[in-house]
């Protein structure tokens, strides 16, 4: 999956996944992004440039989704690593 994320800078993209992965877990938050973008996207400190239209987010995978955030010392993490997502395959 794809998302444009363009105009958002590195930290703000992990910002953003932390994001997604709360409205994948709260609807009522997911129910406010799609109305006001600009104020949810404010409240996680990512503030887009005139002009600029906010990303969707994307729809929730269908496996189960675990979300961790790792606590490994940051000279051990690469700055991508330290927010992650984990997606299993649920076997029926």
């Amino acid at each position: 999956m794809t998302l444009d994320t363009n105009g958002l800078d590195t930290a703000q993209r992990r910002v953003f996944g932390e994001l997604t992965a709360h409205a994948w877990s709260d609807a009522g938050l997911r129910l406010r992004y799609e109305r006001e973008p600009a104020a949810v996207l404010a409240e996680y400190d990512i503030h887009l440039a005139e002009g600029i239209v906010a990303p969707a987010l994307p729809p929730r995978p269908l496996a189960e989704v675990v979300v961790e955030t790792l606590s490994a010392p940051v000279a051990v993490v690469p700055p991508c690593l330290d927010f992650c997502f984990c997606f299993l395959q649920v076997s029926r």
